[in-house]
């Protein structure tokens, strides 16, 4: 890593855990200015950082994980929420926490989307994500008709509620949820899982990241597209959600003595007999 002089702390939003929000914050503006480093508690996009420290749950550190892409600077997660999966590192952890502050500890690499919706061969919208793309049903409406496309091979027409296409990263996320796969942090690939099929015989997909996936909107009227759970559009007939890899990746701080599967096994029981 390199030198570290500005760091940003980034906070979870929801009002939740103030105590332990300002005891970090204290903990760790206390060992900034031990270290000579300036620390931040607001977001400036014209400020430049060297590393964002993101304290509060998964929905924290996916925010922050946007702005650290952008700068192209590391993010560390600090656990001030419920199950915490991306956030790897507990608050009590004051030694871990100077470590990475003062920039001792590795860093790792966590694979980004692209996605675009392309309407009459224009392209309306663009974003990217960390864990994953949904194309899902407004309520209001009957299930979705779905054409995917992969590596110029059209899949079985998709007749569900939504399908997510997500990444390594997200794997653990909303695919779980739905009885999707778990891929290696490393791994480079999509998972592409349908949402409440209407035929039985749907299985999740895990194809190679090296090529993009097309989804088709057809045969219904309106859809909802949300990434990582933070930016919806309305998708109309026709419309065309195009999903490749980003070129660049999100730098992290992985926990430094906690590997995948200590984590898999304590957030989400994994080999544990309930």
């Amino acid at each position: 890593m390199r030198k570290i002089k500005k760091v940003l702390l980034y906070h979870r939003k929801d009002g939740s855990r103030k105590d332990e929000q300002m005891a970090f914050e204290k903990l760790l503006l206390d060992i900034c200015k031990k270290n000579d480093i300036e620390m931040f508690a607001k977001y400036n996009p014209e400020n430049k950082y060297d590393l964002v420290v993101a304290a509060g749950g998964d929905g924290t550190f996916l925010d922050a994980a946007h702005v650290a892409f952008e700068q192209d600077i590391p993010i560390a997660g600090i656990n001030i929420g419920h199950l915490g999966f991306l956030v790897e590192i507990d608050p009590n952890e004051a030694t871990v926490i100077e470590d990475v502050i003062k920039g001792k500890c590795k860093t790792g690499r966590r694979m980004m989307i692209d996605v675009s919706i392309v309407r009459e061969k224009e392209e309306i919208f663009h974003t990217k994500a960390l864990n994953e793309v949904a194309i899902h049903r407004d309520m209001k409406n009957s299930m979705l008709t779905l054409g995917i496309e992969y590596n110029k091979e059209e899949l079985p027409k998709y007749k569900c509620d939504g399908v997510i296409i997500a990444t390594p990263t997200g794997s653990t996320a909303y695919n779980l949820s739905i009885n999707g796969p778990i891929l290696y942090p490393s791994e480079e690939s999509f998972v592409v899982n349908a949402i409440a099929p209407h035929a039985l015989t749907h299985r999740p997909l895990v194809l190679p990241a090296n090529n993009g996936i097309k989804v088709t909107l057809k045969e219904c009227e309106v859809g909802i597209l949300t990434c990582d759970g933070r930016k919806s559009v309305r998708m109309l007939i026709s419309d065309e959600v195009i999903v490749t890899r980003s070129e660049k990746e999100l730098i992290y701080i992985p926990h430094p003595t906690r590997n995948f599967f200590n984590i898999l096994s304590q957030k989400l029981y994994l080999g544990k007999r309930l």
